[in-house]
């Protein structure tokens, strides 16, 4: 009896290295995500580069689509391992490499031949997305064991917090290399300060030593076809889940409008394309104030909140797009889909984790972000389509009414996972 507190002490002590290490390593991967911001810099590069308004809509969003189609796939490997940092660091490894040949191929490749970049591009920023999708279900499994719930919601929004303050000086440094530099060159640079910003973070993450092993009796492994067969089980008989995935389905289609602002911006005012830089500072300004309450509200109040504070910052960004051009109106614009981006980002896994029975955490987090994957993908092509066929506030219009339903559906349909009793037998029962 005597020694218990002492390993109770030491596994304490472990489980805070592991909130600091998550928190570090993803202040350096969002750091690091603003030189590849996808409302801001990634837009504009495929603009440069002769894209068409559906691929400068469909760019930034192959992040998305990549990282939600394959987890639920990953889960069902993720399920059988004992322990899963190792799976998760291989994959992270795998998504910042592919920012490194990123920025060689924009320096490699001609300038003379910029769909043979713009191709190449989009093909190693879908595959950066695919490894990061892979790797996520174990990542969240790791997270999710070693950080109590009520500390996730601060988790990450003190890594949001800590990333928008270093954003901020990244911001400014994108706008200065954009202007000083010739393109193609300035966008590597940015692409090659992402890789190293993500290489520091995943060395932290590598050297956190401390994982809860998961030694759960475990099913047999099913095969794949079996494993897909009963994931509508889970829709099927959890009803506060499948209503959660359909307000989620409505809040993503309301960011139809989102890769369309930054240009819209430069277009508008007749702006230069370094103003992107400004752009981004602004997105981040808006991160940090939204970060500086949403892990608390999320952790005290619960995270369906803070899901419905970004649909209504979303909304309010594409209203002021309909107003008069003006500055300080782009700027605030900018600041209001950095709320909308931290309040959905501190709160979408956290919710999910909620949500699950103890060891499903991947197969649900599976669910969510692989049923959700065909809207993030068809939601960019039909606002692309609204800006080549009626012009930019059309699509605006929408991504104001699209807020506006999802607003309703959370209220009146989405129930708040705290108040559930979660039944981890759902997964398994007969179909």
């Amino acid at each position: 009896m005597a020694k218990q507190p002492t390993t109770n002490s030491r596994k304490s002590r472990s489980r805070d290295r592991n909130y600091y290490g998550v928190l570090i390593d993803g202040a350096f991967y969002f750091t690091a995500a603003t030189f590849a911001a996808p409302a801001t810099v990634i837009p504009t590069f495929a603009k440069e580069l002769g894209a068409s308004a559906l691929i400068i809509g469909l760019a930034p969003t192959l992040y998305n689509i990549g990282w939600m189609l394959p987890q639920l796939f990953s889960a069902r490997y993720v399920q059988q391992l004992t322990r899963k940092k190792p799976y998760s660091l291989t994959m992270m490894g795998a998504q910042r490499l592919c920012y490194l040949i990123i920025a060689v191929l924009t320096w490699l490749i001609p300038a003379d031949r910029p769909h043979v970049l713009l191709t190449t591009f989009l093909i190693f920023y879908l595959l950066a997305s695919i490894f990061d999708g892979i790797g996520t279900p174990a990542w969240l499994e790791f997270v999710a064991s070693s950080i109590p719930e009520r500390r996730r919601g601060s988790l990450f929004a003190a890594r949001t917090l800590v990333s928008c303050i270093c954003g901020l000086v990244a911001g400014w440094l994108t706008s200065l290399t954009l202007e000083r530099f010739a393109f193609p060159q300035n966008f590597g640079l940015l692409f090659l300060w992402a890789f190293l910003l993500f290489a520091t973070g995943w060395t932290i993450f590598a050297r956190l030593t401390w994982e809860q092993p998961d030694e759960a009796v475990r099913r047999p492994t099913l095969s794949l076809n079996d494993y897909l067969r009963q994931i509508p089980g889970i829709l099927a008989n959890d009803h506060p889940f499948r209503r959660f995935v359909l307000g989620m389905m409505l809040l993503l289609l309301g960011q139809m409008g989102l890769a369309f602002f930054s240009v819209f911006g430069l277009d508008r005012m007749g702006l230069p394309a370094s103003y992107v830089g400004y752009f981004t500072i602004s997105m981040t300004a808006g991160q940090m104030l939204a970060a500086l309450f949403a892990g608390r509200l999320g952790d005290s109040q619960g995270h369906k909140l803070n899901l419905q504070l970004s649909c209504m910052a979303m909304g309010l960004a594409a209203l002021l797009t309909l107003l008069p051009p003006r500055m300080s109106l782009i700027v605030l614009i900018f600041i209001l889909l950095g709320i909308a981006n931290t309040t959905y980002g501190v709160s979408r896994l956290p919710i999910v984790m909620e949500f699950a029975p103890e060891g499903l955490r991947s197969v649900y987090a599976g669910i969510v972000n692989t049923l959700l994957a065909p809207i993030v993908f068809l939601t960019p092509i039909i606002g692309g389509y609204l800006v080549d066929a009626f012009g930019y506030s059309v699509v605006f219009k929408a991504t104001l009414l699209l807020n506006g339903i999802a607003i309703v559906s959370f209220l009146a349909l989405v129930q708040d996972p705290r108040t559930l009793k979660r039944d981890s037998t759902i997964f398994y029962q007969d179909l």
